[in-house]
């Protein structure tokens, strides 16, 4: 059985569509570089002192109170730390999120496109050394795509976006679940690059969000509970050392 990494992705914006990387550096104990950087909130969110520290997820727009947010796509530079918002694939905004005026340009733009979704004004905020993951600490999510699919055609009976569960590390060889038998602290490797399990992940609400609809369609929490008798999907795993990754590479799993 080989298994092998099929995509990488990364969220430049909490809440907003991921994009693909053709490689990625791994630092040891760090999210992937620029995943979950910045984070849409307003005043009634956070209040008027904003984001100065990592905070729970509930204080930022995301599709799960923020469906609307799955309309629009992005594209990220990260020379320039530009956002590119895309409708329909045609680019309809564009600002630099490290700099006042271009943070304003795409804050305008969400204020119009939200306006009858959300109450206040929304802000863009980061936070120096600091990622916005679901957990303060910084994991990096991994996906097997075998048990969406299992997912999808044994229990919802429909195919599943793996966009939804939006994850870091795509694999694929591995048998449906078996990630989750992966006890903590296990370790695996991805081109000779270390990682260590942490624990399953959680699934909340925002996962039935149709990524490409905006609309939430299916029950997934509940799905799962009915189909497999657990929430999760997919697993937290921590970089220990610093390498290169990219689609293609071989993941192996220790004997221990």
């Amino acid at each position: 059985m080989t298994i092998e990494l099929k995509a990488i992705k990364r969220y430049p914006v909490k809440g907003m569509r991921g994009v693909d990387l053709k490689q990625a550096k791994i630092s040891a104990h760090h999210m992937i570089t620029d995943d979950r950087r910045f984070v849409i909130a307003t005043q009634s969110s956070v209040g008027q002192e904003g984001v100065h520290e990592w905070a729970r997820k509930s204080n930022f727009l995301q599709l799960v109170n923020t469906p609307k947010l799955a309309e629009i796509g992005t594209e990220y530079d990260d020379a320039t730390c530009t956002l590119t918002i895309l409708r329909n694939g045609r680019a309809i905004c564009k600002g630099k999120l490290d700099d006042s005026m271009g943070r304003t340009v795409v804050e305008d733009f969400l204020k119009a496109f939200l306006k009858n979704e959300i109450a206040g004004t929304p802000k863009i905020y980061s936070v120096p050394d600091t990622n916005f993951g679901d957990m303060k600490e910084p994991y990096i999510s991994l996906l097997n795509l075998a048990s969406i699919r299992d997912f999808g055609s044994r229990i919802v009976q429909s195919e599943i976006d793996p966009m939804r569960f939006r994850g870091n590390l795509l694999i694929d060889g591995l048998e449906p679940w078996k990630e989750l038998e992966w006890n903590e602290d296990k370790i695996i490797k991805i081109n000779d690059v270390s990682f260590r399990v942490v624990h399953p992940i959680t699934r909340c609400k925002a996962t039935s969000v149709n990524p490409d609809t905006a609309i939430s369609d299916i029950n997934v929490p509940l799905m799962l509970r009915k189909g497999v008798n657990h929430l999760y999907m997919g697993i937290y795993i921590e970089a220990l050392e610093d390498g290169m990754i990219t689609p293609g590479d071989k993941l192996t799993v220790t004997v221990a």
